[in-house]
């Protein structure tokens, strides 16, 4: 639930047009900086810029106007203090991402300046602590000073603090950077980590040899304004390796120019007139002018979810008049949903072998459900899922379409590969359409095939698509968010798209190779080195597992989200003490600590996710990949609860939506109408919520604090974040 935004006073607007953007240009890849011998050190500048891309034209104007958006400016470093791009420097700062393209091995270096605008303090805001009354909320008095810093999502590396020996940061979000001419941080009760005011700060990120090729990603972590950070676009891509490290066809290693980097934004541009700002209980309604992006939050009835009578949605929708709901008046509003920064590119896969299509949904708030569907006959042309979450798939021979389905939590709608397998190891998955939360991965092989599967070369004048959303409503009606359907693409198949007889890809998944005895969740963690342990901080007992909840800190206020905890023990039990109630991120609060195993190898886990909303929210954590179990997984299967190393994983990723809660007759009134669609735990435990927990494995293998939260970045902003820490294993002798 994107909290809904109660009108107060009236709200001006015009007469919206339904007119469909202009042709835009065709796709463009992302501009990318690659590493030199092992290095890739750059200069990363996060500031505001015109989004060109962007026409926005204001109701009873013709002037044009291309919304502010906040991106990275990027160059090579060529000397150690450099705080800039200079001129001739070959800069780059487009608003649809920069790909950062590393190797197995390689040392990323980046010097983050902050250039970025202070804001508005009356509509940023302040969301983890809004159960107080006052206002503003002292714990987020700085948010309008727009502290920055660094996380790359995906990737398992070392969330590193610095240290006497190395002064630079790891991927680790407990720092905030300051721009300095937004002024000096005030103290403040809530702490998100240590405040750098000079506006540099240098990170050294080191990526582990037998890091998974595959898609990952870049963007800020500062708890309380991550959400305006990338609802203004400021994200980018990375990616390691390359495809014919795990794709094969015709035999040869799948070609890197063949390979497409998609990211996914969205971005609310309003005209003006006067909206609310969610701002506790005040919810005050606020001019905005014309171009004005909203930033603080985002709406998901901006827009009608599907189109009516003649619209067309070529790359956006029109905003609408909810005045009348309580909401707020876009009208004259558009909301923009380009593709790799483009508005309704078009898109040629017209190469042998087709292409592979690297998606990365990289906005703050949307759920997309995606396709391709063909024009002419209507129908969703299949492709083969390559990998998830950055990591390639490796399904066993054999598995059955409903492990597939769970394999990949039932985000992708699998059905049988026509034809047959010229897998050896594994078998392929084709899917229909697929479900994106915000930071989701997908690669997917895509060619032209016809309305049963087959794949087949299109004709002399070729054949015509569209990448799309369907339209998602993430939860039980009045709850869950009515995501908005859009076309995002237009997609031509040329008659050189062959696949010279070939049905699917050929994959060695890193989901087998990362937990073989060379990969990364085996493989004794390299630099950990003995040391005693924190106190409170223990292995978990065999056989026993670890229980998150996702609600809302108190039922009757829908602005405070947090996570709950306890601990389960091998007979099923809570283990008396362990609980904790739902509550919202706090630093200093208790959190998770565990060590490494014996030998500082990566100790797995198993964690039982429970959703106590009538809503879709998408589990994630840092530092590491999981997978889905299953109770009563046949032997052999990757969804058992003990991995065949033989097997490995089938599919891992970084993050999963979670199902939503199912209130009893007997209490479902009182859970729509007066805990805003939300459980309680008790009501969960009781059975007057049906909800099966999401199970999964998760390895840990890198050291560090770091954290576990749902990515829909409105939520995490607003307290559903916990902390988890990872020490070395203790010596094992006593002293």
């Amino acid at each position: 639930m994107i909290r809904t935004l109660r009108a107060r006073a009236g709200v001006m607007g015009a007469v919206v047009s339904l007119l469909t953007p202009a042709a835009a240009a065709p796709f463009k890849d992302p501009p990318v900086f690659r590493s030199v011998n092992g290095l890739l050190d750059i200069v990363m500048v996060a500031k505001a810029q015109p989004i060109e891309a962007i026409n926005f034209t204001p109701p009873n104007s013709i002037a044009i106007l291309h919304p502010t958006g906040w991106v990275y400016e990027i160059c090579y470093r060529t000397a150690p203090y450099q705080n800039g791009c200079p001129a001739g420097s070959q800069a780059s700062s487009e608003y649809g991402g920069i790909r950062l393209a590393l190797e197995k091995g390689d040392l990323l270096k980046v010097r983050l300046v902050n250039r970025l605008p202070r804001q508005n303090p009356a509509k940023v805001a302040h969301f983890w602590n809004m159960n107080r009354a006052s206002i503003p909320d002292p714990d987020g008095v700085n948010l309008p000073r727009t502290p920055t810093n660094l996380h790359t999502h995906g990737l398992v590396v070392q969330a590193r603090a610095p240290s006497f020996y190395n002064r630079t940061w790891g991927d680790n979000i407990y720092v905030d950077l300051y721009n300095p001419a937004n002024g000096r941080p005030l103290p403040q009760p809530h702490m998100h980590g240590i405040a750098v005011e000079i506006g540099v700060l240098d990170y050294e990120i080191a990526i582990p040899r037998n890091e998974p090729s595959g898609p990952d990603w870049f963007h800020p972590h500062v708890h309380g304004v991550t959400s305006d950070s990338l609802s203004s676009g400021l994200a980018g891509i990375i990616s390691i390796g390359h495809a014919a490290d795990y794709a094969v066809f015709k035999g040869a290693g799948f070609p890197e120019e063949q390979v497409r980097h998609v990211t996914l934004k969205d971005i609310q541009v309003l005209a003006a007139g006067a909206i609310q700002f969610q701002q506790g209980t005040a919810n005050p309604v606020l001019p905005v002018a014309n171009g004005e992006v909203l930033d603080d939050q985002q709406d998901p009835t901006f827009c009608a979810q599907f189109p009516t009578g003649a619209e067309v949605r070529e790359g956006g929708c029109p905003g609408v008049d909810n005045s009348a709901s309580g909401g707020s008046n876009y009208t004259g509003g558009r909301w923009y949903f380009p593709v790799s920064g483009v508005v309704f590119p078009s898109i040629d896969v017209d190469r042998r072998g087709g292409e592979i299509w690297s998606i990365s949904s990289i906005g703050a708030s949307a759920t997309y459900k995606l396709q391709i569907k063909d024009n002419e006959g209507g129908y969703p042309i299949l492709t083969q899922l390559i990998s998830v979450d950055g990591v390639s798939v490796h399904v066993p021979l054999g598995t059955n379409d409903g492990d597939k389905t769970t394999l990949g939590n039932t985000r992708y709608t699998v059905v049988p590969c026509p034809g047959p397998s010229a897998q050896t190891g594994s078998d392929p998955v084709c899917v229909k359409d697929f479900v994106m939360m915000p930071g989701s991965r997908a690669q997917l092989w895509v060619t032209y095939r016809d309305k049963d599967g087959n794949v087949t070369t299109p004709p002399a004048n070729g054949k015509r698509a569209t990448f799309q959303t369907m339209g998602i409503t993430t939860g039980a009606p009045g709850v869950g968010d009515p995501w908005p359907a859009i076309d995002l693409a237009s997609v031509y198949f040329g008659p050189n798209d062959t696949a010279d007889g070939a049905t699917a890809l050929v994959l060695n998944g890193d989901a087998l190779a990362a937990n073989a005895p060379q990969g990364i969740f085996v493989e004794p963690v390299p630099y950990a080195r003995p040391a005693p342990l924190p106190r409170g901080c223990a292995a978990l007992p065999p056989g026993y597992r670890r229980r998150i909840y996702f609600g809302l800190v108190d039922t009757s206020n829908s602005n405070v989200f947090g996570l709950g905890y306890e601990m389960i023990d091998d007979k099923g039990a809570v283990v008396p003490g362990s609980s904790r109630p739902v509550t919202a991120f706090d630093l200093s609060s208790p959190f998770i600590c565990l060590p490494l195993g014996a030998g500082q190898q990566p100790v797995r886990e198993t964690w039982e996710i429970v959703n106590l909303a009538t809503e879709n929210h998408n589990f994630h954590i840092h530092q590491t990949k999981f997978r889905a179990l299953q109770p009563g997984a046949a032997a052999g299967s990757p969804l058992g609860p003990n991995m065949d190393p033989t097997v490995g994983a089938g599919v891992m990723e970084d993050n999963v939506p979670l199902a939503i809660a199912v209130p009893r007759d007997s209490v479902r009134a009182k859970v729509m109408n007066q805990q805003n669609g939300y459980c309680t735990i008790g009501q969960w435990r009781n059975g007057d919520c049906a909800m099966s927990p999401q199970i999964v494995e998760i390895p840990f293998a890198e050291l560090g604090a770091f954290v576990y939260h749902c990515h829909i970045l409105e939520h995490e902003d607003s307290g559903m974040m916990a902390k988890i820490q990872v020490v070395p294993a203790p010596p094992k002798w006593r002293w």
